[in-house]
């Protein structure tokens, strides 16, 4: 990962994770349908997950661990995918002054 990414991608978490408790001004019907289902099935998932041997409930957790983790990621790059649509959306509205180190930067991060 390249400074310039690495730094942004600090930023930007941190700013997620300040806003975590927020209410979130986007909330589409398919994600609380989602997060219904989600809830319902994590708890039949906790009866089963219980049952099992130790060395079952290790391999499913480090691989719920490795889910988490890659979902986490996709997040994160849609969220870096966001901030670049707007600047050049804001860039094209004329919003933002084209400039060669905002095109530069928008490159840095589209790599």
């Amino acid at each position: 990962m390249n400074k310039l990414f690495e730094t942004l991608s600090n930023v930007f978490e941190e700013l997620r994770s300040e806003a975590r408790d927020r209410e979130y001004s986007v909330q589409t019907e398919e994600a609380m349908k989602a997060n219904v289902i989600l809830e319902r099935e994590h708890e039949a998932f906790q009866e089963c997950f219980s049952s099992l041997a130790d060395g079952d409930r290790t391999c499913i957790e480090n691989y719920l661990d490795a889910v988490e983790h890659a979902h986490f990621q996709e997040e994160q790059r849609a969220y870096y995918q966001g901030m670049v649509d707007v600047i050049q959306i804001f860039m094209g509205l004329g919003v933002i002054n084209k400039r060669d180190e905002i095109e530069a930067l928008l490159n840095k991060i589209v790599k």
